[in-house]
């Protein structure tokens, strides 16, 4: 459980304090909107039987809390600010991320932190993580229109 602690809520937020006095609006916009859907998407999949996280504890959320309040949030923190904040072009963040994310997930099943079982494979992942990308991509993008829209002299 120290493993999950660690790498799975401290370190992410270390780093997210460093992006927090660079762009504090990512923190009331991405991180609530990705941490929500992380819960909701791990616990789906740990309760339908697709997976397991370790240690099991006897109240299921408890297996993935720690990552989905600390490293997707975070991780897609980052992403955005890649995305919208630097001279990054957008293949190569999302280039980026991929490889982050599904190297971590690969090294999370060489360490025995997820197990799979037959219905679930590490492409779907990839697909998923695919997926979570556009999704906090197009996300933000709407977000930024609307805060535009807002900001924008009314005649």
């Amino acid at each position: 459980m120290n493993f999950n602690i660690t790498l799975g809520f401290i370190l992410p937020w270390i780093t997210g304090i460093f992006l927090y006095r660079r762009v504090p609006l990512l923190f009331y916009t991405i991180v609530p909107f990705t941490a929500l859907i992380a819960v909701a998407c791990n616990q789906l999949g740990v309760q339908h039987g697709l997976w397991h996280l370790h240690p099991h504890t006897t109240v299921p959320i408890y297996n993935s809390l720690l990552i989905d309040l600390g490293y997707y949030p975070i991780t897609a923190a980052w992403f955005t600010y890649l995305l919208y904040f630097t001279t990054f072009k957008r293949w190569q963040a999302y280039s980026l991320f991929f490889l982050l994310l599904n190297g971590f997930e690969l090294l999370a099943i060489l360490a025995n932190k997820v197990s799979y079982h037959d219905k679930w494979s590490i492409i779907y992942s990839l697909v998923i993580y695919g997926i979570g990308l556009f999704a906090i991509d197009f996300y933000y993008f709407k977000v930024k229109k609307a805060i535009w829209a807002l900001s924008a002299p009314k005649s």
